[in-house]
Formats: C-alpha cells, structure tokens, sequence
C-alpha cells in the first residue's frame, strides 16, 4: 500500500494520472477540480477561511477563489518538531525509537496560510448522494500534526462494500503557539483558543457547502484521535453545548479515539501567563505590545521561540503545554472541560468512544532517569503544575513497582525498558487518558449514548498496544480480526449512531452486540486480535476511584 504522503507527492508531482474527466464541484467561493485514484474522489487544499492573521481569530473565506487545482498538496500548519530531543530516543533500542523518530518527520509543505481541508469520497457521488459525513481532526498534542498524511480511501471503499458508503473531509487547524498560545494577551484581545475556532469555522464550512460534494449536512460525525479527539469532545461543550449554526446542529455524533478531556488551568492563570512570558522573551517582544511584536515577527523567529515551550517530547521529558484553556470571559470555551462535562452543558449527541490498553508507554519513554516514587512525584509536578504533592504522592502509591502489574499490560515482567518503566507508563496512561475517560462517562450517564472500547490487540516490545495504535490499524489493515470489526462498528455508527445498525436495521455481520456504557454495569467492547468481546471497563478501580474525587486539581 502506498502511504497516504507518498500518493500526494506523487499527485503534486503529476505521476499519478487522473481520470481523463477530473472529478469538478461548484460551490458558491469557486470551482473545485479534484482526482480519482482507485475509485476515490480527491479534493485537495480548499480555503475554508482567509489566509489567517497571525493570533487572531479565522475569518471566512472575503472573495471567490475562482478554479481551484485540488490535486496539489495542501500547506499544512507551521509547528516546531514533535521531538525536540532525539538524543533521549538514541538511548533507547532501535526496535522501539526507529518507527518513533520516522514518525515525527514534519510536514513538507508548510506555511501560515493553512486553513484548508482535503474531501475524499467515493468515485460514483453525485450532488444528490446525500451521503453521510465523517469529519476528521488530527492529533497531535495540540502542538504538532496535518491532515495530509491520513489517507481514508480504504476506509471509504469499505463503507461502499458494506453498502453504507459515506464520505469523510479532513481539515488543517493551527496548532503550538500559532494557535494555542494563552495569556492574558490574547485573552484581552478575544484571541483565545485559536485553533479550535479554526475547526468550528470548518464545521460551519461544511454545514454551508458539503452538500455540492454529494454529502448530507445533517448527518456529519466529528471523528478525531488523541487531541483530534480531545477536539470532539470539546465541540460537544463549546458555547456551552450550543451546536447549533444557522438553526441546525453542526454535527449529530461523535467518535473519539484515545482522549476524552485534558482539564486545563485558565488561560490567564500563572502557569499560562509563563508560558506567553516565556515565547514573548526568547521572540524578543518582551515589550509592553508583546501581541503586537509577536504578530509583526518574521515567520521563523516566531517558530523558533517555541523551542522554549516545554513539548511532549522535549527535555523535560513528557509535557503539555499547548492545550484548550477555558477562558471565562468568552462563551467560546468558558470552562475547563472537565468542569463543562461535570455540569453537563454539552451537546446531546451520542459517542463512540475509547482507548488503547497501553496509551501511557510512548509518553514514558524519555523518562529514563524517573526511577523512583520520589522522581515521578517530580515529573508528574511538571505536568499538573498546581497539584500539591501528597495528591500525588497519594495517586501513584495505588500503582505497585512490581514490573508485572505495570504496561505494556499483560506481559508480566517482560517490557521493562529502564527501572520502573512499566510503573511509570501504567500512570501516565491513567491520569491522562484512561481515567479522564472514565471519569467523563460517569459525569455524563443518562444523558448521552457512550459506547466505549478498548483496544488491546498489539504485541509491540516495549510499547504494547501503545497510542495510536488505532491509526496503524487503520493504515494496514492487521490484524485482520480488530480492523473488520473496527470498521463495521464505525461505519455502522456512523450510518445509523448505533454501532450494532446498519441503515437497513440489521445488526452487523458475526459481530457480538456493543452494549451501551453506564455506571452500574460499565461494559466495554474488547477489540483482540483474535476476538471482539465485551468486558467490564473496570481496571485498576481503587486508583480511579482516588483519581475521581481530585481530578479538578490535576490541571494541564
């Protein structure tokens, strides 16, 4: 299989050749000329905002593009590479940090003007398919990320060869400081949590044009993994769970793959003023008009200052930096996401939502000298800055040093990279995925349909069923087992909002009924590599219970 980047450079490059009509859509800002490549129609790069003022909020589209040349590869958004410290993963087996290391080449086209999206539908759509939509957001930390690289023509063929096809649109958002950067600054100015607004502004594109594509407005599902699904979930809270545009929802379901909320200090708190203190002084806007110094400043000295933000994979080890921050002065994103859901002023859609067993190994990687308690009380203070440290020390004692208990769970005292390794990974992989997941659901119980999973199919050294392995399954189609199941549940949900119905009303094909979660019984999907079970969503209980009652002092 040619990997999605490959196909656009080879389209950019005019050696993959087009069907002798190119697929052509009219919409109201212009023309748009596509390509066909195995069934699939492909729109590439349409401008669904201005070319964005840098820290001010998108704008729509002020004037017809006329004939767009869909079949070039689209700017992704300027961001600083995802691992900052390479040395760190030299010091690691080559089986675990080769495939991270070639995973964070950055993108090849870069540039400030990058709020675009990709459509990719089946060949045979007309204006009146009235398909439906599945709306992708990328992950990436907030920080890095594009939606060049993900490639859904398999999938869409899949949802042909069920008889349910449909039709997905991939966009670009700003991200790191271009558009998550806080600060009283941007507060002051209504330019907070840019990035977000960049994908509702999408959303809205889509409700006013997909229809010209053959799509359904009324039938889009909001899809995203890691901060793409952080990003789902936070569509469904924004203006207080107002989704509606125009009189209409902008979207009716939601699927969200490893990530539920990051509960997140305001964004004029101490922690996030330093950060907006930090960048302005290493970009040399330590001046009164820091904002207006920052948005005058060449391009690569504004980038190049985000070296002094701490990153995911930089040499404080693991952080988050760049993340949502409720800003209570704008109904935009008022609360922190936790506090939102808890309150439940959300959208009333249903999810399908989940995580991978092993989401904590990657992100424990560079901790290799966090040997002991005393040393991940420590890292853990630099992820939740104003936690007091007898919470921590109190939340990690719930996880024994005994390797066997530890992640890649399973796989007893196998997989201990470095000294507390599986300790470590097992933590992370609570407190910022699992937990927070859980947690949502039994805030949100009897108001929405959740139908939750967990995937635990890969056998990885080291890393297990680690994050993102859902998009590696997706990607290549192995295991065989999980990745049929995946898609008939996803394709089905994003048909009917019921994972076990298809349009037609029948449950899906040798598939074993998904229940819905709810907080008596707590019942999840397995995806295996040989089976598709249902179980109970009830690891490590004591630990989540402590973790449920100070989840709102563990802030980003």
């Amino acid at each position: 299989m040619i990997p999605s980047y490959a196909l656009f450079a080879l389209t950019a490059c005019g050696l993959v050749t087009a069907a002798a009509q190119q697929p052509t859509v009219q919409i109201t800002d212009g023309t748009v000329v596509g390509f066909t490549n195995n069934s699939i129609d492909n729109f590439l790069g349409i401008p669904y905002a201005d070319t964005p003022e840098r820290l001010r909020p998108p704008q729509r589209l002020s004037s017809p593009f006329g004939t767009l040349n869909g079949t070039a590869i689209p700017a992704s958004c300027p961001q600083h590479p995802l691992i900052v410290d390479p040395e760190v993963f030299t010091q690691l087996p080559p089986e675990v940090s080769g495939p991270l290391l070639s995973s964070a080449i950055p993108p090849s086209v870069v540039s400030e003007d990058c709020l675009n999206l990709i459509i990719q539908r089946p060949s045979s759509t007309t204006p009146d398919s009235k398909l439906p939509v599945l709306f992708w957001i990328y992950g990436g930390g907030f920080a890095t990320g594009s939606s060049v690289p993900y490639d859904y023509s398999t999938l869409i063929q899949e949802s042909v060869a069920l008889g349910q096809p449909m039709l997905v649109v991939r966009v670009n958002y700003r991200v790191g400081a271009f558009g998550f950067l806080p600060g009283k600054e941007l507060q002051n100015d209504g330019s907070t949590n840019l990035g977000l607004r960049d994908q509702r502004l999408a959303l809205e594109w889509v409700s006013e044009n997909i229809a010209a594509f053959g799509g359904d407005p009324d039938k889009v599902t909001i899809w995203g993994e890691s901060a793409g699904s952080l990003s789902v979930m936070y569509h469904a809270l924004i203006n207080n769970g107002n989704s509606t545009y125009r009189g209409k929802p902008l979207f009716r379901g939601g699927i969200m793959d490893s990530g539920a909320v990051f509960p997140a200090e305001a964004v004029d708190s101490p922690t996030a003023q330093g950060f907006f203190d930090n960048f302005s002084a290493a970009a040399g806007c330590g001046s009164e008009d820091a904002l207006t110094c920052l948005r005058e400043l060449p391009y690569e000295e504004f980038l190049n200052a985000t070296a002094v933000i701490p990153g995911l994979f930089g040499p404080e080890a693991f952080r988050i930096s760049f993340t949502p921050r409720p800003d209570p002065t704008d109904d935009f994103f008022p609360l922190s996401p936790e506090k939102a859901v808890q309150q439940r002023k959300i959208a009333p859609i249903p999810f399908l939502s989940g995580n991978q067993e092993d989401e904590g190994t990657m992100f424990a990687l560079p901790l290799l000298n966090d040997t002991t308690s005393p040393l991940l009380v420590k890292q853990l203070k630099g992820l939740f800055h104003t936690a007091a440290d007898d919470i921590l020390e109190r939340m990690i004692s719930f996880y024994p040093t005994d390797p066997a208990a530890g992640s890649p769970f399973d796989t007893g005292s196998a997989n201990e990279l470095y000294p507390g390794f599986k300790r470590n990974s097992a933590v992370l992989g609570d407190l910022v995925f699992q937990f927070q997941k859980r947690a949502s659901y039994i805030a949100l119980d009897g108001l929405v349909p959740i139908w939750d999973y967990l995937s635990k199919y890969n056998k990885v050294d080291f890393l297990g069923t680690m994050h993102g392995s859902d998009l590696t399954l997706l990607q290549t189609q192995q295991p065989a087992l999980p990745y049929k199941a995946v898609v008939q549940y996803y394709v089905n949900f994003i048909n009917s909002l019921d994972p076990n119905v298809d349009i037609h009303g029948k449950y899906g094909k040798k598939l074993p009924h998904w229940p819905k979660w709810d907080k008596d019984e707590r019942l999840s999907i397995y995806f295996l590599d040989n089976a598709t079970v249902v179980a109970p969503d009830d690891d490590r209980k004591d630990a989540f219970e402590y973790f449920f009652g100070v989840q709102s002092e563990l802030l980003f």
